[in-house]
């Protein structure tokens, strides 16, 4: 007798992620303020960070996931990474049932190997390209054409083969897959399965083999569709069997992989060699940079552009690199950086802006301010102004007693652009220009330099 499905699994998945992508969203938004902190929960990011500002809190969260991933499997790729969200919407949208796939193993080590032997050498690069938080986050802020590439892939990609890019080319799910895959708890068939192909249909990843009745809890996503699918109840967790394929067999792709894997980091770390030498010409085409971010070079080396700081930047200063895959940059021509705000060292999750209090935030340089008189209305015109000096946050612009601006105070100006902002003349007789690098507090400055 057959018996009913069981829905309830798949739904409070989807109710789960549905909650989570909402979040994600409105810390995309530009009004959620410090809540935006909250998406540092992702893997991705906090692996960059804890590679560029380690911190016991970040190092908290990426063992905090991969200690539920070993025990669980990878519900965090069909709850919390907004990718995997999308790439479900694009798949029930496509209506094309499910099959299985096979094991693109030598791939994902590849790429996977790459990926982190860029991050252990330095390089964010193949993260800014890859990690689906960042691409994500592109999406969600801008509608560049840096933000449009990755969705049109991913839709591409979720209807020909539904979850390949977890599966395979995602970086952060190919370590997600290698504790998934050696977990304590795994989703298993057991005798009652009659092999009716329902669960293969209805698995977006693909790594459902009906015919011998193994799934692969490496490339399983826990979508929880084979659970709600099943007529007879006959997929669940259980303890892991033993030998699944034969001891050879094993061994044999195991030392496939691992030695693919070794020659993907060594690969990695030859492109980061190479890649960082030159990455400065490329780095100061940005100009001025966000405080924390050290010098141009670092920060073009960290920043996977995922757009965080440019939507909650209540100044509307931080502007996307052209294309949306690059560094940002402070455009001062729009406003000045609020010298009480701190908020984008607090919102970066990737530790390319080094998280620094207000205090340290306000005594960091970021440019600095020049003063052309042939410009300014009280040398030219006569008439009294004084606004530059009045808006000064660290009065390194006074004004003479007959009321004309005093050059400005490099020592103790910090960039800002407040002056330049106030300036009424035409043409700016204040005006901010970049430096080599920021200068941060003593504190942060050796700890910017080391990472």
């Amino acid at each position: 007798m057959t018996k009913k499905t069981r829905p309830l699994p798949r739904m409070i998945r989807i109710c789960a992620a549905a909650v989570f992508l909402l979040a994600f969203g409105f810390a995309f938004s530009g009004f959620a303020g410090m809540s935006a902190q909250f998406l540092h929960i992702q893997l991705g990011p906090a692996l960059m960070k804890c590679a560029a500002a380690f911190s016991l809190g970040t190092l908290a969260v990426v063992l905090g996931i991969a200690l539920f991933t070993f025990l669980f499997g990878r519900f965090y790729c069909s709850v919390f990474c907004p990718f995997g969200i999308l790439q479900d919407a694009a798949g029930f949208l496509s209506r094309r049932k499910a099959k299985a796939v096979p094991d693109h193993a030598k791939t994902r080590c590849a790429i996977a190997g790459i990926v982190f032997g860029l991050l252990l050498c330095g390089w964010s690069g193949g993260f800014l390209l890859l990690d689906p938080y960042s691409n994500s986050g592109r999406i969600f802020a801008s509608f560049t054409l840096g933000g449009l590439i990755p969705p049109v892939l991913i839709v591409l990609l979720a209807v020909w083969k539904k979850r390949i890019y977890c599966t395979t080319v995602c970086p952060v799910g190919a370590l997600l897959g290698l504790l998934a895959k050696h977990g304590l708890f795994k989703l298993a068939i057991n005798e009652k399965c009659v092999k009716c192909g329902k669960c293969v249909q209805g698995c977006p990843s693909g790594c459902i083999d009906i015919v011998n009745g193994i799934i692969d809890n490496g490339r399983c996503v826990r979508c929880m569709n084979c659970i709600s699918t099943c007529p007879l109840n006959s997929i669940g967790f259980a303890a892991p069997k033993r030998r699944e394929v034969p001891v050879d067999e094993s061994r044999r792709a195991f030392l496939i992989s691992g030695g693919i894997l070794i020659a993907g980091l060594a690969a990695g770390a030859a492109l980061a060699k190479t890649g960082l030498g030159k990455i400065g010409e490329f780095a100061h085409r940005f100009k001025i940079l966000p405080p924390g971010a050290g010098s141009a070079e670092r920060f073009a080396a960290k920043c996977t552009a995922c757009q965080l700081c440019t939507v909650n930047c209540p100044a509307k200063i931080i502007v996307p690199a052209p294309g949306g895959d690059g560094p940002v940059s402070l455009d001062l021509s729009r406003g000045a950086c609020q010298f009480d705000c701190n908020r984008c060292t607090q919102v970066c999750p990737t530790g390319a802006l080094k998280p620094l209090t207000l205090e340290q935030k306000q005594k960091t340089k970021i440019a600095e301010a020049k003063f052309n008189p042939r410009n300014c209305i009280v040398f030219q015109e006569g008439e009294p102004c004084g606004h530059c000096a009045s808006v000064c946050p660290v009065q390194a612009i006074t004004l003479r007693k007959n009321g004309t601006p005093r050059p400005v105070d490099t020592a103790r100006c910090i960039g800002c652009g407040a002056c330049q902002e106030v300036c009424p003349a035409e043409e700016k007789a204040m005006t901010v220009h970049e430096i080599e690098r920021q200068i941060l507090p003593d504190a942060e400055r050796s700890q910017a330099d080391e990472s």
